[in-house]
């Protein structure tokens, strides 16, 4: 059964390339007008995708991790593949209610908007609460310790080391229309945090 718990979660991990990479395209076509510390926010994408992925593909392709390996448990299965698809929804709706928007890197694009409809008039940021439900669905897809601690370790990198300079530059761009959202809104799980 672990076999098919691998294959799941690279058909998850499949799908949640896909919508980076269509949204991703659709969103170059709009011009960046303002980019915050491009090192930095490279760094934090890799060491967070080592987390999301390059861990997992070592599990996966190799028996390198297999120390850290437990019994496959139905159950954590299970709650994975809705965790999972709960965070591909999630992922792909924020993209599609972001639209042009949208940017992998913190950037502010030509007649960028501020997005307050769709899951975004819930939350402020969908996106790092659909990571946090990926790295828990990675831990229960994958019966191995290692990568279920590289997930979340992916998630704390790129939201502790991103979320406040994200809010700063919304602030920056949408003053206080951003000062009232942030009143309404919670970060990541609507009506608690």
């Amino acid at each position: 059964m672990t076999a098919v718990s691998k294959l799941v979660w690279l058909a998850f991990a499949l799908c949640w390339g896909a919508i980076r990479y269509h949204y991703g395209r659709r969103a170059r076509r709009n011009r960046q007008i303002e980019e915050q510390d491009r090192i930095y926010e490279i760094a934090l994408l890799i060491l967070s995708f080592l987390g999301y992925l390059g861990v997992p593909v070592l599990y996966l392709a190799t028996r390198w991790l297999s120390f850290a390996d437990y019994p496959f448990q139905p159950v954590m299965f299970c709650a994975g593949i809705v965790a999972s698809a709960g965070s591909l929804w999630l992922f792909w709706r924020s993209h599609a209610d972001l639209g042009r928007n949208f940017s992998v890197r913190l950037v502010i694009r030509e007649q960028h908007a501020l997005v307050t409809t769709g899951v975004y008039r819930l939350i402020r940021h969908p996106m790092y609460a659909s990571a946090l439900l990926w790295s828990l669905g990675q831990a229960l897809l994958l019966p191995n310790w290692v990568t279920g601690l590289a997930g979340l370790l992916g998630f704390c990198i790129l939201y502790f080391g991103r979320v406040n300079r994200e809010e700063a530059l919304m602030l920056k761009t949408f003053g206080d229309g951003y000062r009232q959202y942030m009143r309404h809104t919670k970060r990541l799980v609507p009506y608690i945090y």
